[in-house]
C-alpha cells in the first residue's frame, strides 16, 4: 500500500472557494500522512489557482486540465456539463497514481483519510457508499432493463470514492462511460453518478456511509432504512467522516432553513478562516439580502391565501 494519499477534488472556476475548503478540510482531518493533491480544472484562472494554493502551502497543487470545450462538445443532457470534470481528469492522472480517492468539492473532511485510503477494495475497481435515495439500479436508473442491469443491484453515491487506477485503466470504465452519455444522454437525469452506475455493474465495494453522509430534507427516512442498518445510520448522523453537502448548499444563505444542514458550523469553520473567507462574507451579505427581501412577500402570499380560503369557508 502507498504511504502517500492521492487526492482528487474537481470543478470549475466559480467552484474555487469550495475546493480550497475542501481541501483545507482533508488535510486538517489527516495530519500524519502525506497527501498529493491534485485538481481536476475548468477555467480557473492563475489568481483563483494562487489562492487554491495558499490554502494549502505545504502541498503542491498538481492541476488536470479539462477544457471547457471538451465539456461543451459533449451530448445535451439535464445534468450540467460541470458534472462531467471528474471523468475526463480521471483518466489525465499520472500512470504512478496506483490508488486515488476522490471527494466532491461540496463536502468537509472530519476522519483521516488515511483509513479511507487503506480500504480493502476485495479485487474490486472502487469503494463508495450506497446512495441513500438511489438505493437499487432499478430506482436510480429507470431505464436499467434496456441495459440489461439487474435491477436489485445496490446504487452507488460517487461523491467520494476510492479507485484502484489500474483496474480503471483496464477496464476502460472512463470510455464505457462516455460511451453511454453518447447514447443515452436524451433519457439521463444525473451526470456521472448515473454513468458510473450503470457502467461499473458489481464492480465495487461499499463503504460505510459515514464516509459519505449526505444531508436530503427529502428522503424517504422508511425506505432509506431498508438499505443500511441501524448503526450505519446512527454513525453517519452522529458521527460523520465526510460531510457531503449534496443537497441543500451551506454557501446558499439566501436558502431558508439553512441552518437546519447538519455540519454547518464545521463549514464555516473551514471557510471563514481561508483564502477566501472575504468572499464569503460578500455571499453572506447578498444572500442574506435576498432572503430579507423574499421572506415578507412568502408571509404575504400566506396571507392571502388564508384570507381566501377563509370567504370560502365562511363567506
Amino acid at each position: 500500500m502507498q504511504s502517500t494519499i492521492n487526492l482528487l477534488v474537481c470543478g470549475n472556476g466559480a467552484w474555487s472557494a469550495h475546493i480550497a475548503t475542501t481541501l483545507v478540510s482533508a488535510l486538517h482531518a489527516t495530519p500524519a500522512t502525506p497527501i498529493r493533491l491534485f485538481v481536476g480544472a475548468v477555467e480557473i484562472g492563475e489568481s483563483d489557482r494562487a489562492l487554491i494554493q495558499s490554502a494549502v502551502p505545504a502541498n503542491a497543487i498538481t492541476w488536470i486540465e479539462v477544457s471547457i470545450a471538451e465539456l461543451d462538445a459533449l451530448p445535451p443532457r439535464k445534468a450540467s456539463k460541470f458534472n462531467f470534470i471528474e471523468l475526463l481528469a480521471l483518466d489525465r492522472l499520472p500512470l504512478d497514481v496506483e490508488r486515488l480517492v476522490l471527494i466532491d468539492a461540496d463536502a468537509i473532511v472530519r476522519d483521516d483519510l488515511t483509513t479511507l485510503r487503506n480500504v480493502d477494495l476485495d479485487g474490486r475497481t472502487l469503494a463508495a457508499t450506497r446512495c441513500t435515495w438511489g438505493l437499487w439500479i432499478g430506482r436510480g436508473i429507470p431505464y436499467f432493463a434496456e441495459l440489461g442491469l439487474d435491477g436489485n443491484l445496490k446504487y452507488l453515491q460517487s461523491g467520494v470514492k476510492v479507485v484502484d487506477m489500474a483496474a480503471w485503466r483496464r477496464g476502460n470504465i472512463g470510455e464505457k462511460a462516455l460511451a453511454h452519455l453518447n447514447q443515452w444522454h436524451d433519457v439521463m437525469r444525473l451526470g456521472d453518478q448515473e454513468l458510473l452506475n450503470a457502467v461499473i455493474d458489481d464492480d465495487w465495494v461499499e463503504l460505510p456511509l459515514r464516509w459519505n453522509a449526505v444531508y436530503n430534507p427529502h428522503i424517504d427516512h422508511e425506505l432509506t432504512a431498508c438499505g443500511f442498518t441501524r448503526a450505519d445510520l446512527h454513525a453517519s448522523t452522529v458521527d460523520p467522516a465526510i460531510i457531503h453537502f449534496a443537497g441543500p448548499k451551506p454557501w446558499n444563505w439566501a436558502r431558508p432553513n439553512r441552518e437546519e444542514i447538519p455540519g454547518l458550523e464545521e463549514w464555516e469553520g473551514f471557510a471563514f478562516n481561508g483564502p477566501y473567507r472575504d468572499w464569503y462574507r460578500a455571499e453572506r451579505e447578498r444572500g442574506l439580502a435576498v432572503r430579507a427581501a423574499i421572506r415578507p412577500q412568502r408571509r404575504s402570499v400566506l396571507r392571502r391565501i388564508r384570507k381566501a380560503m377563509s370567504v370560502l369557508l365562511h363567506g
